[in-house]
């Protein structure tokens, strides 16, 4: 729609990534080591920031300060892996979100673990945090999967 404004993350936007597990990502039983789980997350951030085409600055950018994860089944090689990152709150320069870690299988879904990240919009400069740039929002909706 001509001179509509552009679409903005909003609190339940959710972001897909499917992973394809690689042998390299597994331990001695052939499941996915527990700390690419925490990689796995990390790729869903960054590709959600790269895809979106967010801004990039030396000045300010996005810090993890939370994540944690729940494991709740194993999964083993080969697997592809739906990383879902849901939007649960915006703050000032704040972005809570969930994650889901589910087994990509042709007719459904299999949930093996739930995460959580927080991620806050810094001023590397002064060492603090700095609101959201609206630009950043912006970009970030752009691969947005609204269900």
């Amino acid at each position: 729609m001509a001179g509509s404004e552009p679409q903005t993350l909003m609190v339940g936007d959710i972001y897909d990534l499917d992973i394809p597990m690689r042998w390299s990502d597994a331990d001695a039983l052939a499941h996915l080591n527990n700390a690419n789980y925490f990689r796995y997350m990390e790729e869903g951030r960054l590709k959600m920031f790269y895809e979106g085409q967010a801004p990039q600055s030396t000045r300010y950018g996005p810090v993890v300060v939370h994540c944690s994860c729940d494991f709740k089944k194993a999964i083993t090689y080969p697997a592809s892996v739906r990383v879902s990152l849901r939007v649960v709150s915006i703050g000032r320069s704040s972005l809570e979100q969930s994650v889901d870690i589910s087994v990509v299988y042709p007719d459904r879904l299999e949930l093996c673990a739930q995460g959580k990240s927080v991620m806050v919009w810094m001023d590397f400069e002064l060492n603090k945090s700095h609101p959201w740039p609206a630009e950043v929002l912006q970009a970030l909706a752009k691969p947005i999967n609204r269900r």
